[in-house]
């Protein structure tokens, strides 16, 4: 069960450094496992990002059928910041504006005996959209990014997708619990402000 939590608010927009969710094993359906492997910590940078048309970018994986928030590792002697542009524009082909950190959403992937700390961002496409770089496991992956009308249809493609592969049920878990924080957020702050376009203006 997701949490949603207090956060901290700006004139700007939304800050929270807390954690929304841990996701385990048992939280995804699967039974607890144990392994030898050595403990290993990653930690990554994601965005929920938007055009300026306010329509939210998704990693969409052809191979199979798995949706993701744009992002990933951050790599030795960056900032979360750093690495969540990189990625960007690696992904997205695409630099951002308007970076508002969000929240952490915590997994612990038990086959690997791994902790995956997942940094949540909002931002904005700034200029133009380039090409997507893919890596070659990305490419044979069928990488591609693909974009939705608002956050919901994103939570129903994340949801609807049928991948049932081990890292990717937590990825999905990981990113509903994100995209679906990231709405209440944004329909908290519109009980203040006229409508949707203006809290995106702020990003």
């Amino acid at each position: 069960m997701i949490h949603l939590l207090r956060t901290r608010k700006t004139k700007d927009y939304i800050i929270s450094n807390q954690i929304i969710a841990t996701i385990a094993n048992d939280d995804v359906g699967l039974p607890t496992v144990q392994t030898s492997r050595e403990k290993s910590v990653r930690t990554g940078a994601r965005a929920i990002l938007f055009d300026d048309d306010n329509e939210v970018a998704l990693v969409y994986e052809t191979a199979y059928d798995h949706y993701k928030l744009p992002g990933g590792c951050v790599e030795p002697g960056e900032t979360l910041e750093q690495a969540l542009r990189r990625e960007i524009a690696e992904e997205v082909g695409a630099s951002i504006r308007g970076i508002k950190y969000l929240v952490v959403v915590k997994s612990h992937l038990a086959r690997y005996n791994e902790d995956c700390n997942q940094h949540l961002f909002i931002a904005k496409i700034d200029g133009e959209i380039g090409e997507s770089a893919w890596i070659d496991e990305e490419e044979l992956h069928g990488c591609s990014i693909v974009w939705c009308k608002d956050i919901a249809q994103a939570i129903n493609k994340v949801q609807n997708a049928t991948s049932q592969e081990y890292v990717h049920i937590f990825e999905r878990a990981r990113e509903l619990a994100g995209l679906r924080y990231a709405e209440h957020v944004i329909q908290q702050q519109n009980s203040t402000v006229s409508s949707l376009g203006d809290v995106h203006s702020t990003l």
